[in-house]
Parts: C-alpha cells; structure tokens; sequence
C-alpha cells in the first residue's frame, strides 16, 4: 500500500565518497501494515473533533508521526492521496505558533474553503496562515517571512519551488537557513526529470538527508539517474551498486540505470522523516484513447511549411527546434498566433537571416546547443565568428518592433470534434491554449473555467454540475483540484511532461471516484501532439524507478490506433 524510506547514489570512485558513506550510515525504517493501522486508529481519535466523521488515512498518519518526530517532512504522496488535509493537521502535531501555509495561487481560495469544512472534522488550527508561491515572488512580498517569522513552513504542491533560481526559492532558503524555522514539503510529483528537482527541499526538511551535500557530487548522481541528464551527458553508476539488493543486482547486469534508481527509491523512502505512497489506485480503470479530428488542406500546407521552412504561414520564422514544437501544437488544433501589426520588412527580414544562422548551428549539433539564447551567447563569446554580422545586425534592430499577436484560425476540424464529444455525456475538455478554449465555449455555449478555476461568471469549477460538459484550462486546473465529479475527459493537447500528466490525470482518476472507469481521450493531429505521450511516459518511468510512486500513464489501459496521420 505504501512505505517509507529512500536509497542513494554513488560518486563514480569505488567505494564512495565520504558523503556516500554517510548515506549509506542512515538508519532504515519500514513501517508494517499493522503498525500503521494501529497508529492510523490512535491519531484518529486524538486528532478528530467530537462531531468528526472522517478517518485518517494510513499514509496520512504516518505522515503526521514523522512530522513530529523529525521536526520536518519529506511528502512524495500521490495525487488524490490527502495532502490537503495533511497540511492542515501538521501544524496542530507540531504545535507551530505561525504556521505559513504556501499553495498555488489559483488553489488559494480552495484551500481555504476546504480548510473551513474540514475543521468541522477535526482539530485544524484555524491561526493557519495561507499564501501563495506567486505572491513569494513579488517584489513587494520579499519581506514576509521576515515580517510574519514563520516558525513552520508547509509547501503543498512543493514542486513549485524545484527552480533554485527562482525568486521564490531563493527567499524561502535564504529565510529556511538564516533560522530554525522547520520545513514541511509534499507533492504528488515532487520530480519531473532530475532529483535536482528536490534536493535543496529535502536537505532542509530533515538534517540527514539521503542525498549529497555537495553540489559536485548532486551533480554526479543526478547524471547517473535522471532522466534527462544535464547537457545530455549520462555517467557512469558506479559505486551505486553498493545501494542494490540482491534483485536490484540482477537487474544492474543488464540495465545499471533502473537497478541504480530502484535502489536509491529504497534509500529515500526508508529514511525517517520521508514517506511516499508506492500503490495504484485500485477504486476505478483508467484508459487512453487518441482520437484524430479531421483537419483540413490549409493545415496539411502550414505544416509542410512549417517543416520546411520553420516559419508559419504569414512568414513568422523560428530559430530553435522548441518554437516549431510549440507552435505545431497550435497549428495541430486549427490556429496560429498572427502578428498585428505585421512586422517591418527590414525587422523580418533580418529576423529571418539570424533564425537562418540559428538552424544552421543547432543542425550541426555543435557543442549540445538547443535554443536560439545558447546560440546567441555562442556566437558572443566568439565561438561563432562568421555569425556575429548576422546577430549584430539583428540586435540593432530588435527593440524597434515589439510583435503583438491574434489568433487566426484556418482549421475548425478540431473544434468540431471536440463539439462532436461533448455530446457524448458530462465531461471534461481541457485545454492548453486560451484561444482554443474561448473559441469553443463561443460556438458550444459550454463555460470555460480559466484563470483561477473561475469560469466568466466568477462560478468556480468546483461548483459546476456533475451533469454538466466543462471546458477547463490545465494551466489553472491541471493540479490540485478534486473534479472526481466526472470521470469523462478530452485533452486537446497532452503534457509533454510527466509530473504534468500525472497531476492532471489525478483530477479525476483519484480516491473518492465512484466511477467504474475513468476515460481520457486526447487529441492526435501531429507529431507534437504524438511525442507528448512517448515524452510523458518517459519521464513517468523515471519517477516510478527513483521515487516508488506508481504513475498513471504507465499503468492505464492505452488504446493506439494505426494509421493516425502525424502531420
């Protein structure tokens, strides 16, 4: 059902290195399923008000006695498994003074309304401070923590702050480490493809953490696992066979990478003050179907201008691979973004000769650039000297044409189709871009629910009919929410991203899904929207391997079809 503990990974040296010693030293617990029954039984009635009706659950109890015995919790608990009421509760177990609660914004005003019923069930301290990651980010929130001196911080959704870039990472560190304020991290997808995703998070939320302290020897262990590694360069595993046991040492014989990452899952959540859920929801099926709209002529001719040329079909060029995939996914669903005004020939013209010299340079494949910012410092630094004229002559035009953008539509195959599955039963659409999702609820009349889950009469999604068809952005409703109200979804363009589709899958393929099956068709017109699925699996592979959490998209039912034309 789930277990707690961790594994760690090897400086390629033989034997380790200190910090790999010191890993390796970490004492090991398992929690039994009958201790964590008895112990789900006992925090019930001690945390429950007297008109309470609920019960914790097992990995819910667990959570709070680790919290309290470590003075810190790492919670890589899947999505729909109860973080929310976890992190209400933690403050009372660990008699926190200022709790400061942080969620996305646009589950701000849910958390709160769930706050309010749920301290109707039990002991929630009702002194909870609640802010959001993007209110962190502010310039003028850079001093909350200094004025609120949080003595526990609780990070649901904790992904949200794997940048340690970011301005709101760096303000809560700089705060975490400058005072003994404790830490409490949960996510149903504390990774998407590196462990560099949350190991800042979990060396602050427990002392001994099963990662290194050292950001060489992060980096070291992160190559050897991750799914993609840094500069695409994997190394070696090497003292990580250390970390296996005698079936993970099997396995090594023949693939080092999965044998290296099950074992360091083991490191991780055998560690105290760590707990992850490893089962699958058992409650209903869950299926993915691709479906492809008929799409007509003038999507047939974008494309083949599109891959020929890197351009759209009113000349707007592309200097990197991530623009055409952006954009096919758009011309996948009928539409693409129009500049208007159109820009200055002179502008466009020496927009096209450096977006020219971009494909050039990332054809040649030299020194792992990817993206038009690599090439340009490239070619700044002087590793490109027969570039600069070209680059030059772009950046002394740049500034004086600021491209704004209309969408325009050449295609409406894959507005119909969606109309078309609307009529199949309540459900619902979810939708990347906000022109597809407007245009739709304009010619269905169905409501879309954009920024903040509202939808254009300020009614959250929460609150529409379980009879009714939504459309919904995944942006503002992707993670989070609790739509186990329908079991009936069409997704007009999958995450290419596997944290991202489990978190969206997990709004309706959840506990409390009363449903026999959750379906999840999904539009196929390209082959953007093709490679999202091979992508998401991918790195879904990876998380299961290295963090326990069994991911949706592997074990769903997936329903291919032959013969799909991939634009």
């Amino acid at each position: 059902m789930f277990d707690a503990g961790g594994s760690s990974i090897v400086h390629a040296v033989q034997g380790g290195t200190p910090d790999f010693q010191r890993i390796l030293a970490i004492p090991r617990r398992i929690w039994t399923a009958g201790d964590a029954d008895s112990l789900t039984e006992k925090l019930t009635a001690l945390l429950k008000t007297p008109t309470g009706v609920m019960s914790l659950r097992p990995i819910q109890a667990i959570s709070l006695m680790e919290a309290t015995q470590m003075n810190g919790l790492f919670a890589a608990v899947r999505v729909g498994g109860g973080k929310t009421l976890l992190s209400l509760l933690v403050p009372y177990c660990m008699e926190a003074k200022r709790p400061l609660l942080l969620v996305p914004a646009k589950l701000k005003e849910k958390t709160k309304n769930e706050m309010r019923v749920l301290a109707n069930h039990w002991k929630v301290p009702s002194y909870i401070r609640i802010e959001s990651y993007e209110l962190l980010g502010r310039v003028q929130a850079a001093e909350l923590f200094e004025k609120y001196q949080p003595d526990l911080i609780v990070l649901d959704e904790c992904h949200r702050v794997k940048n340690v870039k970011a301005a709101v990472t760096r303000r809560l560190m700089r705060y975490l480490n400058g005072t003994d304020c404790r830490l409490v991290a949960m996510s149903g997808t504390v990774t998407s493809r590196s462990i560099r995703d949350y190991a800042h998070i979990l060396g602050r939320c427990i002392g001994d953490a099963p990662v290194p302290h050292a950001a060489t020897q992060l980096d070291d262990w992160a190559n050897a696992l991750d799914e993609i590694p840094r500069g695409g360069n994997r190394v070696g595993t090497g003292a990580l066979v250390l970390l296996c046991n005698p079936e993970e040492e099997k396995i090594h014989q023949t693939d080092k990478v999965t044998a290296c990452r099950r074992a360091f899952r083991r490191r991780l959540i055998e560690t105290e003050g760590v707990v992850g859920t490893t089962e699958v929801h058992t409650g209903s099926s869950l299926s993915l179907e691709a479906i492809e709209p008929e799409m007509n002529l003038a999507t047939d001719a974008a494309f083949v201008k599109l891959r020929k040329d890197w351009e759209l079909p009113d000349g707007h060029p592309f200097a990197d691979g991530l623009s055409v995939y952006r954009h096919g996914r758009e011309l996948g669903l009928g539409f693409y973004y129009l500049w208007d005004p159109a820009a200055p020939k002179e502008w466009l013209e020496r927009r096209k000769k450096w977006c020219s010299a971009c494909r050039y340079l990332l054809g040649a494949n030299q020194r792992n650039l990817d993206s038009e910012l690599q090439i340009a410092n490239a070619v700044v630094a002087g590793l490109y000297p027969e570039k600069l004229g070209v680059y030059k002559a772009w950046k002394e035009i740049q500034d004086t044409f600021e491209p704004k953008t209309v969408p325009v539509w050449i295609d409406d195959g894959a507005l119909k189709a969606a109309v078309e599955w609307s009529k199949g039963g309540p459900g619902i659409i979810w939708t990347e871009h906000n022109a597809f999702a407007k245009e739709l609820s304009r010619i269905s009349g169905l409501p879309y629910f954009g920024k903040k889950g509202l939808d254009a009469t300020g009614r959250p999604i929460e609150s529409a009919r379980a009879d009714e068809v939504v459309i919904a952005s995944i942006a503002s409703n992707g993670e989070g929410r609790n739509l186990q109200a329908w079991n009936r979804n069409l997704i007009t363009s999958l995450p290419a991203n596997g944290a991202a589709m489990e978190q969206l899958l997990g709004r309706t393929h959840r506990e409390g899904q009363e449903a026999d099956e959750v379906t999840v068709e999904y539009f196929v017109t390209c082959r953007e929207h093709a490679a999202a699925l091979t992508q998401a699996q991918a790195d879904a592979l990876y998380i299961e391997h290295s963090t326990g959490q069994a991911q949706k998209v592997l074990y769903a039912d997936i329903i291919t079809h032959r013969n799909m034309r991939l634009r």
